[in-house]
């Protein structure tokens, strides 16, 4: 077995019920499409991933708009790009072990194959019994060629996607900037000795400001009234 399935010694042996065993909740369609020269083509392989978005077992990248409003930060559970990632790392998960579990039985099968071929002259092997193993084996084949290949066409999706919300990730990129710089002015704040203090004194500071604020605008309101009234009297009299 390969190295990428973390495969050493020799190749387990299995019997014909195990080898045909489908792997659950897997990517794969239930029949194969159309394979030419052995491979499948760009648009069925679009097509199948456009209906395994529909179905949700793909993640779709999340809109500029909810990227943007958590920007600043929001819970992780209710976070959409991590969510989104979290998603992507289990369809990765979930497309090596799918090869994995395929390509053990597909070398075991090559094995039962390669085997009969050599057994044929002295067990007197009728080509039926070769052929069946032949069939497995491409098929086998045929499902571990089309995991590289829808592997392929999400990981091309992906980046595209990535790629068309680089300037919105920009953007968002300059709001965290901007919060985290706020931040770690906070964090000065809250690591002086005299943070109680500081922060006491900002507070009245800013109350007088309200204060002051909340005076002019009464002494606004005080003049329109007095205008007010006088208008009153003015109109009663003429």
């Amino acid at each position: 077995m390969s190295t990428f399935c973390g495969g050493k010694g020799s190749v387990p042996a299995m019997t014909t019920t195990e080898i045909m065993q489908v792997f659950p909740d897997g990517l794969l369609p239930e029949s194969l499409p159309p394979m030419e020269k052995g491979l499948a083509s760009d648009v069925w392989l679009n097509q199948y991933i456009g209906s395994l978005k529909a179905q949700g077992r793909l993640p779709t990248i999340p809109s500029p708009q909810s990227i943007k409003s958590n920007a600043q930060g929001a819970p992780e559970s209710l976070d959409p790009l991590k969510t989104y990632v979290e998603r992507e790392n289990n369809v990765d998960k979930t497309l090596r072990n799918e090869y994995c579990f395929y390509e053990t039985r597909y070398f075991s099968s090559l094995d039962s194959f390669l085997q009969s071929i050599a057994d044929k002259s002295f067990a007197g092997n009728k080509d039926t019994v070769i052929q069946g193993h032949l069939n497995t084996t491409r098929l086998l084949n045929q499902k571990l060629t089309l995991i590289t290949q829808l592997a392929n066409a999400i990981s091309k999706q992906r980046y595209i996607s990535v790629k068309s919300l680089q300037s919105d990730i920009n953007s968002v990129n300059t709001n965290l900037s901007k919060r985290q710089k706020e931040l770690l002015a906070q964090r000065e704040i809250f690591e002086r000795e005299s943070a109680a203090a500081d922060l006491h004194k900002r507070m009245v500071e800013y109350t007088t400001e309200k204060n002051r604020a909340n005076q002019n605008l009464l002494t606004l309101y005080g003049i329109l009234n007095v205008t007010a009234i006088a208008m009153i009297f003015y109109i009663a009299r003429t």
